[in-house]
């Protein structure tokens, strides 16, 4: 779904950005550039698809990171030092 009919829909349900900003706790212009796919960001993502009343991926099909299940930060490099010790690229000591 492209921006516009992001926004088209939002108004249709009675929600603008900046509700869902206020909600999320960013603001409507970084919301703006999660709909706009300048900047991803899954919480913004998951906000904007619920206010739609539709799946994650029926919003953001071009979005891969949205399909998947949402990883900590701590999660996240542990998965990339396993990747990297898989590739001999780094050693870790037990």
């Amino acid at each position: 779904m492209d921006v516009d009919r992001i926004r088209e829909q939002l108004k249709a349900r009675g929600y603008n950005f900046t509700q869902i900003a206020n909600v999320v706790g960013f603001s409507s212009n970084y919301v703006s550039s999660v709909a706009r796919r300048m900047r991803q960001n899954h919480r913004v993502a998951i906000a904007i698809a619920t206010a739609l009343e539709k799946p994650i991926d029926r919003v953001f099909p071009d979005v891969p990171m949205y399909h998947g299940p949402v990883m900590t930060t701590r999660q996240r490099e542990e998965a990339l030092a396993r990747q990297l010790e898989e590739q001999g690229v780094i050693r870790r000591s037990a």
